[in-house]
């Protein structure tokens, strides 16, 4: 089949809708509102409105945005079905990255239960529990009493193997940070696999997003970690994401294993995106009356602000550009991700009875 009936249903359907996402006045309406419970009416009408009825039932404000989260798996799986077996199957990935997030709010209840002693039977009534892409036996793992028995929960999925790895007495010492980059690691595997079985056009355009996006990933660890701990480059391998253009260099000079890794890493960073290297620097340089941490955290602002700049530039381009590839596919799931995250931080601002133009500061709108 050609790239053109592969793609015009979906892809017109999607523009559709993008079209009306693009005008909807909801966020500031939402913003307006003066409760909590009055924000929520304003989804009335928006595809948004079956999360009313979850909120008019219960009040509670956990169970919609679980609700959200089961609607958004559900968005996944509508597209995967209209799409041709390669580019169905990488949505089928994607999906899977909702699935590790997952596995890591199982992972953290079991831990606060079993190693930290804290109450969780309220937390846990708010955890997904159906299957996402691989059938988990999420009540067993919650409520498993040792660290065999939580892995077993994982039985026959990826996952399994990368729990079998720790051991209760790792996880008591170390806390769960490298089991969390660990899961991450394994799905950014699959990602670059199936960006890899992806034919022509596909392949170059989910290749470009997602190299420069893990990138950026990279680039916040390396400041988040390496800066604030002053890691050696043993932690520094184990904590990036081993995929995009900056690790694939890193790993080809050697980089990592330098005598100053940061000082070969920051001149890649350079070469790659100069504008958010020069932006560091200026930091850097400027703000000697801050302390480390306070200016660590600048950058993080900084270049998480960048990251989603950057991307609203590539999805952009993407919607522009050829319309018969998986493009459209994934501009559109970035645009409902976006949209579901901000009508989560509105919903949460009215919640704690955050002003508007704090809410709005904090959405920068």
């Amino acid at each position: 089949m050609s790239r053109v009936s592969d793609y015009a249903f979906v892809n017109a359907k999607l523009r559709a809708r993008i079209g009306i996402m693009h005008d909807s006045t909801l966020f500031d309406e939402m913003i307006k509102a003066p409760s909590l419970t009055e924000a929520v009416a304003k989804l009335e009408g928006s595809h948004h409105a079956n999360l009313l009825e979850v909120y008019r039932n219960t009040g509670d404000l956990q169970q919609l945005e679980l609700q959200m989260l089961d609607d958004e798996i559900s968005l996944y799986r509508e597209i995967e079905g209209y799409l041709p077996s390669l580019p169905s199957s990488f949505i089928s990935v994607l999906l899977e990255k909702i699935e590790v997030d997952n596995v890591k709010n199982v992972i953290r209840l079991w831990y606060s239960d079993v190693v930290r002693q804290h109450i969780i039977s309220y937390r846990s009534a708010y955890l997904y529990k159906k299957q996402i892409v691989h059938e988990i036996d999420y009540d067993k793992a919650v409520n498993a009493v040792s660290f065999p028995e939580f892995v077993h929960a994982f039985k026959g999925t990826p996952y399994e193997a990368v729990l079998d790895a720790f051991s209760m007495e790792r996880l008591a010492s170390e806390g769960l940070f490298p089991l969390e980059i660990a899961l991450d690691h394994l799905w950014f595997s699959h990602l670059e696999k199936g960006i890899e079985k992806l034919g022509g056009i596909d392949r170059k355009i989910a290749s470009q997003i997602y190299n420069t996006d893990v990138d950026l990933k990279n680039i916040l660890m390396l400041t988040r970690y390496s800066y604030s701990y002053h890691l050696a480059y043993e932690e520094l391998e184990r904590v990036m994401i081993p995929m995009g253009y900056i690790y694939k260099e890193a790993e080809k000079t050697g980089a990592l294993k330098s005598d100053d890794p940061m000082s070969v890493l920051s001149a890649i960073v350079r070469h790659h995106y100069p504008q958010i290297s020069e932006e560091i620097q200026r930091i850097r340089r400027t703000a000697d009356d801050l302390t480390t941490v306070e200016e660590n955290n600048r950058e993080i602002v900084l270049i998480e602000a960048y990251l989603g700049e950057r991307r609203k530039h590539e999805y952009k381009k993407i919607l522009v550009g050829d319309p018969f590839s998986i493009g459209v596919v994934l501009a559109y799931f970035f645009l409902c991700l976006q949209e579901d995250s901000t009508i989560r931080a509105i919903l949460s601002g009215k919640y704690y009875g955050r002003s508007e133009m704090k809410i709005r500061e904090g959405l920068g709108l």
